[in-house]
């Protein structure tokens, strides 16, 4: 919206968008102010979101795994050794070999159809 008849409607909307250009009364309800007059940024930036979403919940899910398989095997190990399987050191070693494999990751490009679906976080 960008004049003062568009305020209900920027204030009552989930994600109110204003232009610069807009009256101050429309700046005041939008959430979002568009310094340029084109919609392109703004999904420019729901695109980039949305990657950052994807790969946020690719690395926690990689990394949980491979480190509650880590922790098992250590533990396991430990448990039913009568000696220490691994030291301390060669523990953070291990975790640290896992870890140099997940730094793609946040660099990772996702499909179109992840895009256009709806992010739920269950």
């Amino acid at each position: 919206g960008d004049g003062v008849n568009d305020c209900a409607a920027l204030h009552a909307a989930d994600v109110g968008i204003s232009v610069d250009t807009a009256t101050k009364a429309a700046k005041s309800a939008a959430d979002v102010i568009l310094v340029k007059k084109s919609l392109g940024y703004l999904e420019k930036a729901v695109v980039t979101g949305r990657c950052c979403f994807v790969n946020m919940v690719k690395y926690v899910r990689m990394a949980a795994s491979s480190n509650w398989g880590n922790m098992f095997s250590v533990v396991g190990a430990s448990v039913s050794l009568p000696f220490i399987p691994m030291l301390p050191m060669q523990v953070v070693l291990s975790n640290l070999l896992y870890d140099i494999a997940q730094l793609g990751i946040p660099t990772d490009h996702i499909d179109p159809q992840q895009i256009k679906r709806p992010l739920k976080w269950d």
